[in-house]
């Protein structure tokens, strides 16, 4: 039979150094993630430091976390996302209520209106 779960590109949970970028690329691509770190140290240093740090950092927002191992971004926006979801539940109880189809009508007390 076929497998219909799809591959993709994630980070790793388990094999991770900072943020488990080059762990995820390693189990797409299937090779070694410890090359991969290599080869990517190696050019961020031709190239000056600077431009591999923000490469690396664009690709630790980008890539989803792997979702059996959220690490600690991924529990930051777990947070947040529960947070999220109990002020508007918090904010839909506290909403006023308003009256439709109401009849006003005068009281007479002790013959005064």
């Amino acid at each position: 039979m076929r497998e219909s779960r799809r591959k993709r590109l994630t980070r790793s949970g388990s094999d991770r150094i900072i943020a488990g970028v080059f762990g995820g690329f390693g189990q797409y691509f299937n090779c070694s993630a410890n090359f991969l770190r290599v080869a990517y140290v190696i050019l961020s240093i031709l190239s000056g430091i600077v431009p591999g740090i923000i490469i690396y950092a664009i690709m630790v927002l980008i890539m989803p976390p792997d979702p059996q191992h959220p690490g600690i971004l991924g529990l930051i926006k777990g947070l947040s996302e529960l947070q999220e979801r109990m002020t508007t539940s918090h904010d839909q109880r506290r909403q006023r209520r308003t009256l439709t189809d109401v009849e006003e009508k005068d009281i007479k007390r002790n013959g005064r209106s």
